[in-house]
């Protein structure tokens, strides 16, 4: 369990890799936060206290031990006479391990609690199975048969201060960590093998030569999570290295191997098992994502995988020295703001947020539809939100996207947003602007941007699609209005509008409500764009693209639309009575 502090670790000679490694796996703030949130929603949903109980432990067993909604709901036998076992994974009696399950919700909690199911589980084995419940006599006999290891688990929401040698105390922090250390390393569990052609080990390293054909199968089979911890991958930019490493494989790919820097593979831990085969541990592409990328694309095209190229396998269980080693390896990409580490941190948070709400946050173009069709259907996005997307929709909000409308509506820079998205993405020169190490992981800073603007084109016409000559431009002028009159005139705002996010989330969840907002701000901006000082600035500009991306926002455009928002000054006023009293 986390505690403040490095206790004594301070002072053990040879622990500051230790204290980097603690340091650097402590979960995000939005990230705990909606992990917490999350589990009050689920276990609140219910008509009893014991109802609540089952559903936080439903809670933990599917989210935290990975067991489906079926083996989660078979797991629990909580209820009269249960011996002081709540639930047991697995269920099927597959392992050579037994979990065994004690939940405690709320203030159900105690230190006396975690004792009686120590001794409980003591007791268990002793027990008269023909005076147990089936289920449970099924349980014990299973385990007698199987002569299972025993592993009690004490589950709780709660924060607990309390160690123990038999029974492993899994409290509110240590879901949060749990949670937070399997989206931080994906890969962890994952065993794949590689054939190299030649090999050379030194240390804890190989450098080989592998054929451009073992390494697309390599990628084909692990591409869900070898990618997860490549910079390059959430820098979403665009050179002419992919051109040219396209060029090289189509027209001369026995000269790959001489052009290419080759890729670097960082693993837990390897295993030479004879023939240059090498079984690798928790495999990570952390240098090479844009290479490999190429040459599985190259791949479907072409029966011709003909060449090679360089590989450096390296074995670095530590967290720092991977984050190091993925650093380094990718000094050639320097960022401002967020360092490289903490900005993958950023976006894994938002990614695994967005997943509970149903939706697949896309940062590598092209990830989703790398999914198999039963993974995509898993994404339905949340019944709420989804009103304000178009029918057709994937659940898939695209990285580059949500960042955009994010600048536009809540940073209120709708122009430069539209004329230059590019520089709010990593490596843009306006990126630390937004990006920095004061906004906070919270995914309703991306969702509820990107959700105006897909409602803007999907209701309100705006857009390519929505065929009005001036509004076909207004997408993100539009956002910029909605949250204008938002947090200035409804939530009134001081400062910085992502202050206000957790006063957002009750209006965009009422979207009858919400709805009449985006209305009245399309009636501002309709009127805006009526107006005959708006037509001279937009006939100054030369062309409505030109207005959009440089003059819609500057100081005379602004004092027109503040004044066609004081024109709408009753409307906005019913509809902020409406809103407080959500809060």
């Amino acid at each position: 369990m986390a505690q403040n502090g490095n206790s004594l670790l301070e002072y053990i000679p040879g622990s500051h890799t230790l204290l980097a490694h603690k340091n650097s796996s402590l979960p995000l703030e939005g990230f705990s936060e909606n992990v917490r949130v999350s589990i009050q929603e689920y276990a609140e949903d219910s008509k009893s206290e014991v109802e609540k109980g089952n559903n936080f432990l439903q809670w933990v067993l599917t989210r935290v031990f990975e067991a489906t909604e079926d083996d989660a709901a078979d797991a629990i036998v909580d209820g009269a006479n249960d011996l002081g076992i709540d639930a047991y994974l697995p269920v099927d009696f597959s392992d050579n391990t037994i979990r065994l399950f004690q939940s405690k919700y709320g203030t159900s909690h105690s230190f006396e609690a975690i004792a009686k199911f120590k001794e409980d589980a003591k007791r268990l084995l002793g027990k008269d199975v023909s005076k147990m419940r089936p289920e449970l006599a099924q349980l014990v006999t299973k385990i007698k048969e199987k002569n299972l290891k025993i592993k009690c688990c004490y589950v709780t929401d709660q924060k607990v201060e309390y160690q123990d040698d038999i029974i492993e105390i899994i409290d509110i922090e240590k879901i949060v960590q749990k949670l937070w250390e399997r989206i931080k390393k994906p890969a962890a569990g994952k065993k794949s093998s590689i054939k190299l052609e030649r090999m050379l080990r030194h240390e804890n390293t190989i450098l080989g030569i592998l054929k451009l054909r073992e390494l697309t199968e390599f990628v084909s089979k692990n591409r869900d999570y070898v990618f997860e911890s490549n910079i390059r991958q959430w820098m979403q930019f665009k050179t002419t290295v992919n051109k040219g490493l396209r060029e090289t494989l189509q027209s001369n790919p026995g000269k790959f191997f001489y052009y290419n820097n080759g890729i670097t593979i960082v693993v837990s831990d390897f295993e030479e098992l004879g023939d240059n085969l090498i079984e690798l541990h928790a495999p990570q592409i952390v240098n090479g994502a844009q290479t490999s990328n190429s040459i599985l694309d190259h791949s479907k095209r072409t029966k011709n995988m003909d060449g090679s190229m360089t590989v450096t396998i390296i074995k670095a269980d530590d967290e720092q020295e991977q984050n190091n080693i993925t650093k380094y390896r990718n000094s050639q990409n320097s960022v401002r703001g967020k360092d490289l580490v903490s900005l993958m941190d950023f976006h894994k948070s938002i990614k695994s947020q967005l997943k509970n709400c149903g939706y697949f946050y896309e940062i590598q173009a092209g990830s989703f539809d790398t999914k198999s069709k039963s993974k995509q259907s898993e994404y339905q996005g949340d019944s709420l939100y989804n009103e304000y997307l178009p029918d057709n929709h994937k659940k898939v909000i695209v990285a580059k996207d949500a960042i955009q409308a994010l600048v536009a509506g809540i940073e209120q820079r709708p122009t430069e947003a539209y004329s230059s998205p590019a520089q709010f993405l990593p490596r843009g020169s306006k990126y630390d602007d937004v990006f920095n190490d004061n906004l906070k992981d919270d995914y309703r800073i991306l969702l509820y941007p990107y959700l105006v603007k897909e409602y803007a084109k999907k209701t309100l016409k705006y857009g390519k699609q929505g065929g009005h000559k001036t509004k076909r431009y207004a997408t993100l002028f539009y956002v910029g209005v909605y949250f204008r009159i938002l947090h200035k005139k409804i939530l009134e705002t001081k400062g910085d509008f992502k202050s206000d996010v957790r006063r957002m989330e009750p209006i965009f969840r009422s979207f009858k409500l919400n709805s009449r907002i985006l209305k009245i701000a399309d009636v501002v901006v309709t009127k805006f764009l009526e107006d005959t000082v708006v037509d001279d600035e937009i006939e100054l500009a030369n062309t409505k693209h030109n207005f959009f991306s440089q003059h819609v926002w500057n100081d005379s455009m602004l004092r027109v639309v503040d004044k066609k928002i004081r024109q709408e000054e009753e409307e906005i006023l019913a509809l902020k009575k409406l809103a407080n009293n959500l809060f």
